[in-house]
């Protein structure tokens, strides 16, 4: 593997195409989303959906703009195989559309929805060394000089990961080696280099309010099977667990 510094050598010295990196932490409704400074620079947003943090929200403003590159992807992964989020883009004068989630007043949605998408786009980043599948990518159309949101989520309601990259445009030129080495550590650790734990994806559908069950984060931040504190488990809890193990649905064909 290479060393960090090679890599970020290897970085400034190219034009190999590569997104400025960052990690959700809870950007999961309107009024904490994701602010993306310019739409022209290539950033990359990495996040993990859980029960309890289902929507992925990046906030922007369109100034000067009628159209941003977004795409959508998540990590290469066994069991994202057939993982298959959705992506809208909410803002003023788009149609009203039935979405799981509130939207700011005034506002409809375009929505981009992937679950029909049989052969995702191999990508390769080489200086994170780290393999996604591509489910969309390509220009959006968006209303110039308003306050517009892109948001992801899983409609199958499945905990998962995804990302989003908005821009085309790369700039590091402000960034050193200390930080790209920080980046390279944390995305590699989203993409679960050297994890030997299994994970098990949730069917969040079947864990809303279980009785006598918690919902609490778990470490990795899913939804928590914990039983409440007096630990007794009825019939009807257990095979609710056992439920909960499953997998994603098949393949889609």
């Amino acid at each position: 593997m290479y060393s960090a510094l090679t890599m970020f050598v290897a970085l400034i010295a190219s034009h190999a195409w590569a997104h400025k990196p960052s990690f959700a932490n809870d950007y999961f409704n309107a009024g904490s989303a994701f602010t993306i400074d310019d739409p022209d620079v290539s950033i990359v947003l990495y996040a993990e959906m859980t029960c309890t943090e289902s929507e992925l929200w990046m906030q922007m403003e369109t100034v000067d703009r009628n159209e941003i590159w977004v795409e959508l992807g998540v990590p290469m992964l066994d069991r994202l195989e057939t993982y298959r989020p959705a992506l809208a883009l909410v803002a003023p004068g788009l149609p009203d559309v039935d979405l799981p989630f509130d939207i700011p007043a005034n506002m409809g949605a375009n929505i981009i929805e992937t679950d029909d998408v049989d052969d995702p786009l191999y990508f390769y980043e080489p200086f994170t060394q780290t393999e996604s599948w591509i489910l969309y990518q390509g220009w959006m159309e968006v209303p110039a000089n308003e306050e517009v949101f892109l948001v992801s989520w899983n409609p199958s309601e499945f905990t998962g990961k995804l990302w989003v990259a908005v821009g085309k445009t790369e700039d590091f030129s402000d960034v050193g080696v200390d930080q790209f080495a920080e980046w390279v550590e944390k995305t590699q650790a989203y993409y679960e280099f050297d994890d030997d734990e299994e994970h098990t994806e949730l069917d969040c559908s079947l864990v809303s309010d279980p009785p006598g069950m918690q919902d609490q984060p778990t470490k990795e931040g899913g939804c928590s099977t914990i039983p409440s504190h007096d630990h007794r488990l009825g019939p009807a809890v257990f095979f609710l667990m056992l439920f909960m193990r499953r997998r994603h649905p098949d393949a889609l064909t």
